[in-house]
């Protein structure tokens, strides 16, 4: 019995290791887990045994069990040992917190049982009670990303972490344990970056980070200094932010130490013999670069400096310099030097060429004149690069004579000049000058005249005496001697006056001309300029030019010009004798605005208009060609334009149509460069005499003559009424009576006091004249359509005039018929009241216009006679009043006409012309049409 029972367990062992095996039952759990922490590195690394190659692996903090890891990774055995190995690297230092691990076999059905857990002690166990950071000293590229633990002293409690300045976020880990992650650092300073960890009440703890670059070093290049060894260099590459001693970048070279490098901080490295393949290597913490070159060695030579170089001969235009060589193998080799020369901020670079070169000739140097020479050589076969420069060396060249003057004579008369010569340069001078030798000859004189003048003289003046041409030559002198004479001929004298003057334009500053060519110019032409207007000795400037071919000559002038003043150019044609003047220009290199306005600025009222007058401005304020004027209108605010005058000889302006007030003007001058400041003027319109004259007569007699128009139209509108008041109809005189009878004398009856009332003075002047009253009786006129108004209230008041009657004239004298009329003889004037009688008024039915008057005649007395004289006339009939006129009274001239006519005594009409058979005729007068509304 207990046989099988041994048998049944044996069997189930086996059927159940089989289905194990074939993958259909529970793998085996693995055995022997180990780990093995490395810290530097962050990394886990595990090991166990298992008949199976797929696992799953968990990594958790111990303390709060959160789960670090859970993977499933594929690990096969080592075929040796049989074991299994598998490494973790740990974003957090593994000296951060506590770690346990366990590992569990899996196959395609099934997994196993958790190995039992196997932890890592960290530094946050109970035993470690002091405050942690990790990492410390870490260096790590820029951009990487790191993290930092705190482990918090035990009573402790935490408080933040900084990274430098900022604040980071902290993850708790377990108890006493915080952490926070840097993404993509920055690089460093030179200490590093700083991380700290505080308590609430103190720093516990702090670790520094190296953030840095790599190596970058970059361009290897070999090169021989004696033919022999080998000198390697290359470019440093960006700074590796990395400052501490075991984190400096070292170098090596083929495999050997640089210690110059490494050592001096230098970025080269020196071989004692010539290897034809170089490699370098550089390498820091953070990363590893290899540099590599290659060359022969005649390819890479690079010369030392020469040796002692001295001057060994110096002359006034030459000098031999010489050298030595420090290497005995430069002596053999083909080169090429270069010699750079410096003066006066000038320098000029010569090269010469030879087999071991050591002097050398240098031409064409300047008498007088200090130079500084540096030398350096180069390898001639192929040619690497220039070797090392020599220090400079100091050479002075001995002295020459001057060169030739450049001489001209400027007339500024018919018979006065002055010789002018440029002074020499430094070079041209060839050592100081002690001043010049001046000769002059005529024609009409024999030898030469010489006068000796000081350095600082570069004119002379001259005098003409007579027609002849007088030549001058004019020499400098130094101590080696006296330089070639400068010979120039006085032109002929040409004022502006009496040539053809143009007006020539500056172009930025400077003057072109162009000339024809002329054919006695056999040597050369002379342009000449100086400032226009000058007096005594004027800034005479030149320049002389050599023959041409082509058909014009031009010439650019810039120097000594000054922008604003006017210049006149002169060109001159040099033969054997006497310059020829050619052309003539005046203008400016530059305009710019007058610097001053124009000047005598007045205005002058006439009526309405304003003529304003002014005067150019001078010549040397205008500094450019005034192209006209502008007058301007000054406002509060602003110029308002009136005019533009693009004539500039016109100096005066008429603005018109300006009313009563005051007025501001501003007139402006102008060149293309613009308008000068301006000048004003001010001016008060006032009336003119003439025409307060003028409107004083035309306004009274424009408002008379609308008066007379307004009456006139008034007067037409009412002339029915103007009529019937002021010119009333008179009727015609209607006689009573039968007037058909034949005439007869007529009885004329004195009337009755009830009618006529005679008011009498009491005193008579015995030597005044008499008075006669002639009654007035009524009449039958002609004109029957003319009433007597009988039925007036008011007595007709009728005035006797007196009328004086000449002695010896009784027989003129009128009586009353039946003498039987009352005559006052007491007063000289009698008023007549007639009490029932219409005084008659002026008719224009009587032909011959008048009233009645009664007749006078003077008496010598107070006896007053009454005759009557009845004149019968057999053509006439009607009654006729005796009249007593003379004809060769004063009156008788005009009433001759009417003599014996009626008159009234309140008018000097008749009453009753004689051509009474005539029918009367109104008068035909503008005023009587205008009444009547006749045209």
């Amino acid at each position: 019995m207990q046989g099988w029972v041994t048998l049944a367990l044996l069997l189930s062992l086996g059927v159940k290791r089989s289905l194990t095996q074939n993958g259909l039952g529970e793998p085996p759990v693995p055995r022997g887990l180990t780990s093995n922490p490395d810290l530097p590195a962050q990394t886990l690394s595990l090991r166990w045994q298992s008949d199976s190659s797929l696992f799953d692996l968990e990594i958790f903090h111990t303390e709060l069990m959160n789960v670090v890891l859970n993977e499933t990774v594929a690990v096969k055995a080592d075929p040796v040992t049989g074991l299994h190995s598998w490494t973790w690297h740990s974003p957090l230092p593994l000296e951060c917190t506590s770690l346990s691990v366990h590992i569990r076999a899996r196959n395609q059905l099934s997994v196993s049982q958790w190995s039992p857990l196997q932890t890592i002690p960290g530094s946050d166990i109970p035993v470690k009670s002091e405050s942690y950071m990790f990492p410390q000293d870490k260096m790590v590229p820029v951009g990487s990303n790191m993290s930092f633990c705190c482990i918090v002293k035990e009573k402790e409690d935490f408080k933040e972490i900084m990274y430098g300045r900022q604040e980071m976020n902290a993850t708790r880990l377990s108890r006493r344990t915080y952490a926070i992650t840097v993404t993509n650092q920055p690089a460093s300073g030179n200490t590093g970056t700083n991380v700290i960890c505080f308590s609430q009440r103190l720093t516990l703890t702090g670790a520094v980070v190296f953030v840095g670059y790599p190596p970058g070093d970059e361009g290897l290049v070999c090169e021989t200094r004696d033919l022999a060894s080998a000198e390697c260099s290359w470019k440093k590459g960006r700074d590796t932010r990395l400052r501490m001693k075991r984190s400096r970048t070292k170098y090596t070279l083929n495999g050997r130490d640089c210690l110059e490098a490494n050592e001096k901080k230098t970025w080269w490295c020196s071989s004692k013999v010539w290897e034809e393949n170089w490699t370098l290597v550089a390498r820091n913490p953070l990363g590893t670069v290899q540099l590599t070159d290659s060359a022969q060695l005649t390819d890479r030579v690079h010369l030392l400096a020469p040796a002692n170089v001295t001057v060994v001969e110096v002359k006034a235009w030459s000098a031999t310099l010489q050298w030595s060589w420090s290497v005995a193998a430069y002596k053999k080799l083909e080169m090429v030097c270069q010699l750079r020369l410096f003066t006066h901020e000038l320098s000029s670079t010569r090269n010469y060429g030879g087999p071991g070169l050591s002097s050398v000739v240098l031409e064409g140097l300047w008498p007088d004149s200090d130079y500084t020479v540096t030398l350096r050589c180069g390898s001639k076969h192929s040619f690497w690069k220039w070797g090392d420069e020599s220090g400079p060396y100091r050479i002075h060249t001995k002295m020459d004579r001057p060169d030739a003057l450049d001489v001209w004579m400027w007339m500024d008369s018919s018979n006065t000049g002055c010789v002018f010569w440029k002074p020499l340069s430094v070079r041209k001078s060839h050592g100081a000058l002690d001043g010049y030798e001046v000769s002059q000859s005529s024609a009409e004189e024999d030898g030469w005249t010489t006068v000796s003048l000081p350095p600082g003289n570069f004119s002379y003046p001259i005098i003409l005496n007579n027609s002849s041409d007088i030549t001058v030559a004019v020499a400098a002198r130094n101590p080696a001697g006296l330089s070639q004479p400068s010979t120039v001929t006085t032109p002929a004298y040409r004022a502006d006056s009496q040539l053809s003057v143009s007006e020539l334009l500056g172009t930025n500053g400077s003057f072109v001309l162009s000339w024809e060519p002329n054919v006695n110019a056999s040597s050369g032409y002379v342009v000449e300029w100086f400032p226009t207007g000058c007096s005594g000795l004027c800034p005479v400037d030149w320049k002389k030019l050599p023959e041409s071919d082509s058909s014009f000559t031009s010439l650019l002038i810039s120097d000594s010009l000054v922008a604003g003043v006017r210049y006149t150019v002169s060109v001159y044609s040099l033969s054997t004798g006497a310059p020829l003047l050619l052309q003539r220009w005046q203008g400016y290199s530059q305009e710019m605005i007058p610097s001053q306005s124009v000047s005598e600025l007045s205005p002058n009222q006439t009526g309405s208009d304003v003529l304003l007058s002014w005067r150019a401005t001078d010549m040397k304020q205008q500094r450019g060609f005034i192209r006209g004027y502008t007058i301007y209108l000054a406002n509060a605010a602003h110029l308002d334009l009136i005019a533009n005058i693009t004539d500039p000889e016109v100096q005066s302006y008429r603005v018109k149509g300006l009313s009563l007030s005051s007025y501001k003007f501003v007139v402006k001058a102008y060149t293309s460069a613009g308008e000068d400041a301006g000048a004003t003027v001010a001016i008060k319109m006032e009336m003119d005499t003439a025409d307060m004259l003028f409107v004083g007569i035309l306004v009274p007699l424009g408002i008379m003559f609308c008066c007379l128009i307004l009456i006139s139209i008034c007067c037409y509108k009412k002339r029915e009424w103007v009529k019937k008041a002021f010119y009333p109809e008179i009727p015609g005189p209607k006689v009573p009576g039968d007037w058909s009878s034949p005439q007869g004398p007529l009885d004329v009856k004195p009337s009755p006091h009830s009618l006529v009332h005679i008011v009498e003075s009491p005193e008579w002047d015995f030597t005044k004249e008499g008075l006669f009253p002639v009654p007035e009786e009524e009449e039958e006129s002609e004109n029957d359509n003319i009433e007597v108004d009988t039925d007036s209230d008011e007595p007709a008041l009728l005035r006797y005039y007196n009328q004086v009657v000449g002695d010896g004239s009784h027989s003129n004298q009128v009586s009353d018929s039946s003498g039987s009329s009352t005559a006052s003889v007491g007063s000289t004037q009698t008023e007549i009241t007639y009490a029932g009688i219409q005084s008659p008024t002026s008719s224009q039915g009587v032909c011959g216009g008048g009233s009645y008057r009664p007749q006078m005649q003077s008496v010598a007395g107070p006896k007053i006679e009454f005759e009557a004289d009845f004149q019968d006339d057999g053509l006439n009939t009607g009654y006729k009043p005796q009249g007593s006129w003379q004809l060769d009274s004063p009156e008788a001239e005009n009433l001759s006409g009417s003599l014996g006519s009626p008159t009234s005594v309140t008018s000097s009409q008749f009453l009753i012309p004689e051509c009474s058979e005539e029918k009367p005729q109104p008068p035909n007068t503008w005023f009587h049409n205008l009444l009547s509304g006749k045209s």
